[in-house]
């Protein structure tokens, strides 16, 4: 009766620990949740057919209970704030294109170009994109505007 119960207990951490371990730490459904179904199953149906249905049901609360405090506990845990990330995503969507920006204008860049980085196009700074790398403080010519990008190519030396 001991040792049954105590088979019991080991496959209900088991299978609780893995349950953590795949809500936690792993993504998606892997191997640990499949592992903590079968142990919860395991340890489960050990109760119902060596200890009786009267152990069987309490094993089974115990399980219930045990596995929502534990997962609760583990949520309100200083542990799972440490391994979050808390970072702020402070990305902006890319805007229109300035109306005075036209195909033929000539402009200078700011940053390398690889494909994308800022150039300045007369008093405008903007995001620009080009088909090939091109150097900081290159000049370049605006060859196509988009809605949202501006294409250049370095200036051809006359």
């Amino acid at each position: 009766m001991l040792l049954d119960s105590i088979i019991i207990v080991v496959l209900l951490a088991i299978a609780i620990f893995l349950l953590i371990l795949e809500l936690f730490f792993l993504p998606g459904l892997s191997v640990a949740g499949f592992l903590s179904i079968v142990f919860y199953g395991v340890a489960l149906y050990y109760a119902f057919t060596h200890m009786g249905m009267v152990v069987g049901m309490v094993a089974l609360t115990i399980a219930i209970l045990l596995t929502i405090l534990i997962i609760w506990y583990f949520m309100r845990s200083r542990t799972l704030d440490r391994m979050s990330l808390h970072t702020n995503i402070d990305a902006t969507a890319p805007t229109e294109v300035d109306s005075t920006i036209q195909v033929g204008d000539v402009g200078t860049t700011l940053s390398r170009l690889n494909p994308m980085g800022r150039v300045l196009i007369g008093n405008t700074t903007a995001e620009a994109r080009a088909l090939d790398f091109i150097e900081e403080n290159t000049p370049v010519v605006v060859t196509k505007i988009e809605r949202t990008t501006i294409f250049v190519e370095p200036k051809q030396q006359a």
